[in-house]
């Protein structure tokens, strides 16, 4: 099984610099297992990087990628339709978990996904906890060709997690995978950090996640 170890790390301050100053001494984790390659072969670049300071989870994608527009407009939309990256989670390690769907506009969709129950989307509040810094702005945009590079930093409290009783990230084990897609972008892809063994494309199998080991 796959793991990351999620160092504990407090930026100097709450800015972008020195943020982006913890996430350059980190070494990345590649996003790039291509489950489904007879249908969909198209595998971008994509890194993905963590660490937290207790109440908060940082998370950096880095992704390179062809031909991509934006549509998604609002929160909780169709946020996998344009290039989307993506982080679930299970707090306890079981087949309860957390969709974190971030758009390259930083358009979020959250929700709990508990087993055998019907899936609950997050309040606007907790969407609205979690920050995102896109690089590419937050407005749509028409189709861009040919290579595209860009990233988004995704903050996340550990309340955003808030069907499971999480009061900080410090010392927990929890299982988890990361995703990119595009279902409506002109080359569709569905890739994954932690390999799915799944006859069709399927991000929701809680059974292939990997594990995270926080400090």
């Amino acid at each position: 099984m796959k793991k990351i170890f999620v160092p504990k790390i407090a930026p100097a301050d709450n800015s972008m610099a020195e943020i982006e100053k913890v996430f350059s001494t980190l070494k990345g984790e590649p996003v790039a297992c291509c489950n489904w390659p007879a249908e969909f072969p198209y595998t971008p670049a994509v890194n993905v990087k963590l660490f937290h300071d207790n109440e908060r989870l940082y998370i950096k994608f880095d992704v390179t990628e062809k031909d991509i527009l934006a549509k998604v407009a609002e929160d909780q939309g169709k946020t996998w339709t344009d290039p989307c990256v993506e982080f679930f989670v299970s707090p306890h390690g079981n087949m309860d978990y957390y969709n974190f769907e971030c758009t390259c506009t930083g358009k979020l969709l959250l929700a709990w996904h508990p087993a055998n129950e019907p899936k609950e989307a997050a309040p606007m509040s907790v969407i609205d906890s979690v920050v995102r810094h896109p690089s590419l702005g937050t407005e749509c945009f028409p189709l861009r060709e040919g290579e595209n590079s860009w990233s988004v930093i995704e903050i996340v409290p550990a309340s955003a997690l808030f069907r499971s009783g999480v009061d900080s990230w410090e010392g927990k084990k929890m299982s988890a995978n990361f995703y990119k897609c595009g279902d409506e972008l002109p080359t569709p892809h569905f890739i994954s950090w932690a390999p799915i063994e799944w006859k069709e494309p399927s991000f929701h199998r809680p059974e292939f996640f990997g594990t995270l080991e926080f400090e």
